[in-house]
């Protein structure tokens, strides 16, 4: 049996990784708090692909003491500057473990695959409307295909049976050789919607879009990822921003995960979504006007908390 090691329980943990498990899949979680809650109840996922429960194999918080054991890590925490994979699973892992990280933000894969040399590093993007509404407890709302493909490898044996299990789960999934174009892709969505709903006093993907004037601002937004996809060498069409308007109309009203962070006083994933790009900018001298507003405005607003 495939055995895998998931870091963290929340919507994209807990939707993903149950799904592995309709495929067959062993599936143990590390979590930070409430272990034996989420151990002895277990999840409930309300999803548009229709309802389930399942039960974790095992759940934990310490830091595993059997990681040869398994046959991936499945990293689905929030990118946070204090969460740091070597404080829960040690400086050195078994080498023939690959770990796939899906989260979001630009720039999260550089300092894994140097944290961990000789593991193979894939990334995963989740196109999804999901949230938790309570431990255990997950709401997915609309959409769900993931994209995956190999960070630091030319060709992969688990990438196509990672693909594999999630199709006979349900879930659209391809696999692609330009995953840095793709993390872009999801990139020139989440940088306007997640802030703006922050920053807006808790306006959904509807709203935002519905008023003229911060439907503009999305989209000179997305125009700026755009170009910082270009200059790193992994071109997003523009093409795709208005795709991206026109999808996002069309699904339910949403709360971001970063406007749900928020509202909950938990840390937003800044740095992940914006001060990266920013990063990116600066080194090829390119100005992002509306990117850096946006992130010294939600520095801000994170500091009043």
């Amino acid at each position: 049996m495939f055995r895998i090691l998931v870091l963290g329980s929340g919507a994209i943990a807990g939707l993903y990784a149950g799904k592995l498990k309709q495929a067959g899949c062993s599936v143990d979680f590390w979590v930070r708090k409430n272990a034996f809650e989420l151990e002895e109840k277990g999840f409930r996922i309300l999803s548009h692909w229709g309802d389930f429960e399942y039960q974790p194999n095992l759940v934990f918080e310490e830091v595993p003491k059997n990681l040869e054991e398994y046959d991936l890590i499945l990293n689905c925490l929030k990118c946070l500057p204090d969460v740091r994979l070597e404080t829960i699973l040690g400086l050195q892992i078994p080498e023939q473990i690959p770990i796939l990280l899906l989260q979001n933000g630009i720039g999260i894969e550089e300092p894994i695959t140097a944290l961990y040399p000789s593991n193979e590093v894939l990334s995963g993007l989740a196109f999804v409307c999901a949230n938790r509404l309570e431990n255990g407890h997950i709401h997915h709302l609309d959409y769900g295909e993931l994209t995956l493909g190999s960070w630091n490898r030319i060709s992969s044996s688990v990438l196509e049976k990672l693909v594999s299990f999630f199709e006979n789960a349900g879930v659209p999934t391809q696999s692609t050789d330009t995953i840095r174009q793709a993390r872009w892709k999801k990139l020139m969505w989440n940088a306007p919607f997640n802030p703006i709903s922050v920053l807006s006093g808790g306006r959904n993907t509807s709203q935002i879009l519905a008023e003229s004037s911060s439907r503009s601002l999305v989209i000179d937004i997305m125009k700026e990822v755009q170009k910082l996809s270009e200059l790193d060498g992994a071109a997003v069409p523009a093409e795709q921003i208005e795709i991206f308007i026109e999808m996002t109309e069309s699904m339910k009203p949403y709360k971001t995960s970063m406007l749900l962070d928020f509202e909950s006083g938990r840390p937003m994933e800044i740095e992940a979504i914006l001060g990266n790009a920013l990063k990116i900018g600066e080194k090829h001298r390119f100005k992002t006007p509306h990117i850096e507003t946006l992130y010294a405005l939600l520095k801000l607003k994170s500091h009043s908390k």
